[in-house]
Formats: C-alpha cells, structure tokens, sequence
C-alpha cells in the first residue's frame, strides 16, 4: 500500500477520492493522510462498512460511507472523483464489471486515475469505456492496474495538441 501511495502523490493534494470495495478502509485513510479533499468508501458487506464508519470517525476525518454492493452502489454516487482506489476479492466478477460501469459514467473527472489492486492472473482488460490502462505493476501474485480516463474533452485536446484536427 505504502507504494500505491507514493505513486500517487502528485495527485492526492486537493482530490476528491472514491475507495472501492473497501473493507478496513486503509486505502482511503492513507489518502486522506496524503493530502486528499474528500474521501467515499463503497462496502458491500454491512458489518464491514459499520466498522469502517467507527474507523473514519475515530480518525478525526469527514467523509462518506456508503453501503452497497458494487457496481450498482455507483448508481448512488455523485461525481466527479479524481482518484479511484479499488481492492475487489480476487477472481470476483465484480472487479472488471465496475470498472466496466465507471469507464461507461459520469463519476469520473476529465483526468482521472484509477487503481485497481487484483490477481495477476484476473482477466483485467486494457480498456473499459473512457478507461485505458496505463500500466501493470507486478507484486508477487498482486498486480496493481493503473488505468486513466480519456473524457472526449481530453481526448479533443490531445488531438489539437497533436495537430490531428
């Protein structure tokens, strides 16, 4: 985790963070220790999410946790997030199918990153609607999938700076 933050740090000043299938929460937490605006933790699992409300309380910080499964629990989310965090079960379907529903959205700012922590061996696709993987970083059996979101107004501007129109 310490690498996934560092990695980041550029972009954690200022940012509004989306953490995805939370669990302990610890991903959203260190954001907010890194410097981010806001933090939305998505847990699936009400005992699991009753706890993570308890830990960000305890931790002095704002922020929301929402209770629902993902990908549906994005339909209850409001954008623009800059920075998504998201730790699904390995092999769970759930992984690709919400990046699938984030890439197809409106949750995501015109420069997003997102993070996906997943086995090495999981099928992640390189692409996901305005999603496009950046790269893969390998960590034994963990591989952490950087994606960014290419938004047509970013897309435009590349293909002006490019000289392509």
């Amino acid at each position: 985790m310490e690498s996934l933050v560092a990695t980041l740090m550029p972009y954690w000043e200022g940012a509004r963070v989306l953490d995805l299938f939370a669990g302990s929460g610890s991903l959203g937490l260190s954001a907010r220790e890194a410097g981010c605006r806001e933090v939305v933790w998505v847990e699936g699992h009400a005992r699991v999410a009753r706890a993570l409300r308890h830990r960000v309380a305890a931790s002095d910080g704002g922020g929301q946790v929402v209770t629902e499964l993902l990908p549906r629990g994005l339909e209850r989310l409001e954008g623009p997030f800059d920075i998504v965090l998201a730790d699904p079960p390995y092999g769970d379907p759930a992984g690709p199918l919400t990046l699938e529903a984030l890439g197809a959205g409106e949750l995501l700012s015109e420069e997003a990153v997102v993070v996906v922590e997943h086995h090495h061996k999981d099928p992640y696709l390189d692409s996901y609607g305005t999603l496009q993987r950046t790269k893969v970083r390998r960590f034994g059996e963990t591989a952490l999938s950087y994606y960014s979101s290419t938004k047509p107004a970013q897309i435009l501007r590349s293909a002006q700076e490019g000289g392509g129109l």
